[in-house]
C-alpha cells in the first residue's frame, strides 16, 4: 500500500489545515480573488449598459420633439403627448437613480445590480401605464424607448450572471466570515466565564476554610467553663420559673373559689351600691387581674362583707372557712413568691453579665454570614459551570457549520 501513496499521493495527506487566527486573512484573500475575477467577468458589461443609459436617453429626446404625423383626433393627441411626457418623466427618474459604480468589487456590483433592477422595475410598470396611449400617436418612438429600456434590463441581469455562478461560493465566504466573529466573540466569553469560575473556586475555598475555623472556635467555646456555667445557671433559671409558676397556681387556687363572691362584690362596687375604701377596690380588682399581688389584709375585709350579708350570697357557711384560708396562707405564699422573683432577677443579671453569651453569639453571626457568601458563590459557580458548557457547545456547533463552509470554498482545507 505504501508503493501506492508515493505513486498517486494519500488523499488524507494532502488534506492542509488552517487555525482560527489565520482564517480571516485566507477568507480575505479568496473573497478579493473571487471578486477580481468576477469584475474582470462584468467588465465588459458595463460600457454596454452606459451606452444602452445614453441610448435611453436619446430616444426619450427623439420622442418628446417628435410631432403627430396624420390626422388625429385632438383629444387623442392630447392624451397621448401627456403620457408621452410622463414616459420621459419616468426615464429621467431612471437615469438620475441609475449610476455606475467606480467600484466593482462583488458586494458593490451586487448592491447596483439591486437597486438598478428595482428602480427599472418600477419605471416599466409606470412607462407601460403611459405607453398604451403614446403608441397611439407616437407609436414608432414610444416603441423604441421601450425596447431601450428593457434591453437594460437584460443587460443588468447579464452583470449578476457570473456572480450567481459563484453564489455558493460568496454565500460561504459570507457566512464563514459572520461565524469567525461568532466564535471570537464566544471564545471572549468562554475566557470571562472561565476566569469567574477559577475566582469563585479560590473563594469557596477560603470560604470553606473560614467556616471551619469559626465552627472550631465554637466548639471550643460550647465545652468552655464559662459555658457550661451559663448553661447551668440557664437551667437554674427555668427551675426558677418553674417553682414561680407552681406558686402563682397555688395563689389562684385559693383564690379562684372566690371568685363568684368577688364579682358580686365588684359589681356592687362599680353600681356604687356597696362603697369600698381605696386600697380595699385597687385589692379587689388585682383577685381578678393578678391574684399573686393581692394584700392578704384584704380578706378581712372582704370576709367582714360576706358576713354581714350585703352579698346576699347563699350557704356563706362554705364560702367562709375558703376566705379564712386566704386569710392565712396567703401571706406566706406571696412572700414565697417573691422571694423566687428575686432569685430569678439575680439569675437574669448574672446571666447578663457573661461575656460568654456575646462571644457566641458573634460566632454564630459571623457562621451564619460565611454560610451565606458561601452558599451564593456555590450557586454562581453552578450556574458559570453550566453557562460554560452551553457555551462549549455552541462554539463547538458553530465551529462544525464553518467547516462546512470552508469544505464549499476548498475541500482539501480542514480548520485545525
Amino acid at each position: 500500500m505504501k508503493w501506492i501513496d508515493k505513486i498517486f499521493g494519500n488523499k488524507e495527506n494532502r488534506r492542509e489545515t488552517i487555525s482560527l487566527e489565520q482564517l480571516p486573512q485566507w477568507l480575505d484573500s479568496k473573497s478579493r480573488k473571487i471578486s477580481q475575477e468576477t469584475s474582470g467577468e462584468v467588465a465588459s458589461i458595463f460600457p454596454g449598459i452606459e451606452k444602452t443609459l445614453l441610448k435611453i436617453k436619446n430616444s426619450t429626446a427623439e420622442l418628446e420633439k417628435t410631432k403627430p404625423e396624420g390626422r388625429f383626433h385632438l383629444k387623442m393627441v392630447k392624451i397621448a403627448t401627456s403620457n408621452r411626457d410622463n414616459m420621459a418623466k419616468q426615464v429621467k427618474m431612471l437615469m438620475e437613480n441609475i449610476i455606475i459604480p467606480e467600484d466593482k468589487d462583488v458586494k458593490t456590483i451586487i448592491a447596483f445590480h439591486e437597486s438598478g433592477m428595482q428602480t427599472l422595475g418600477v419605471c416599466l410598470e409606470n412607462m407601460m401605464k403611459s405607453y398604451q396611449y403614446t403608441k397611439l400617436v407616437y407609436f414608432e418612438e414610444s416603441k423604441n424607448v421601450i425596447a431601450d429600456v428593457n434591453s437594460l434590463g437584460r443587460l443588468l441581469n447579464q452583470l449578476i450572471e457570473p456572480i450567481n455562478s459563484k453564489k455558493h461560493l460568496l454565500d460561504a465566504l459570507d457566512k464563514s466570515q459572520e461565524l469567525v466573529l461568532t466564535i471570537r466573540n464566544i471564545s471572549v466569553d468562554i475566557d470571562s466565564i472561565e476566569r469567574s469560575i477559577k475566582e469563585n473556586d479560590i473563594k469557596s475555598i477560603s470560604l470553606k476554610k473560614e467556616i471551619d475555623e469559626k465552627q472550631k472556635s465554637l466548639n471550643i467555646l460550647l465545652q468552655s467553663e464559662p459555658w457550661k456555667q451559663y448553661t447551668s445557671s440557664k437551667d437554674h433559671l427555668v427551675l426558677l420559673e418553674a417553682d414561680a409558676e407552681k406558686k402563682t397556681s397555688e395563689i389562684k387556687g385559693i383564690i379562684s373559689p372566690l371568685a363568684k363572691a368577688i364579682n358580686r362584690l365588684k359589681q356592687l362596687s362599680d353600681s356604687g351600691r356597696h362603697t369600698l375604701k381605696p386600697e380595699d377596690r385597687e385589692a379587689l380588682n388585682l383577685c381578678l387581674s393578678c391574684p399573686v399581688d393581692v394584700p392578704p389584709e384584704f380578706f378581712v375585709t372582704f370576709r367582714k362583707i360576706v358576713e354581714s350579708g350585703d352579698l346576699n350570697l347563699p350557704k356563706t357557711d362554705k364560702l367562709l372557712p375558703q376566705i379564712q384560708l386566704a386569710e392565712s396562707t396567703l401571706g406566706e405564699k406571696r412572700r414565697e413568691y417573691y422571694s423566687i422573683r428575686q432569685d430569678i432577677e439575680r439569675k437574669n443579671d448574672e446571666i447578663s453579665n457573661l461575656k460568654v453569651i456575646g462571644e457566641e453569639k458573634d460566632l454564630r453571626y459571623a457562621l451564619s454570614n460565611l454560610q451565606d457568601k458561601l452558599m451564593i458563590t456555590e450557586k454562581e459557580l453552578d450556574a458559570s459551570r453550566k453557562q460554560l458548557e452551553l457555551l462549549k457547545q455552541d462554539i463547538g456547533s458553530k465551529k462544525n457549520e464553518l467547516q462546512q463552509n470552508i469544505t464549499v470554498i476548498d475541500s482539501n482545507l480542514r480548520l485545525s
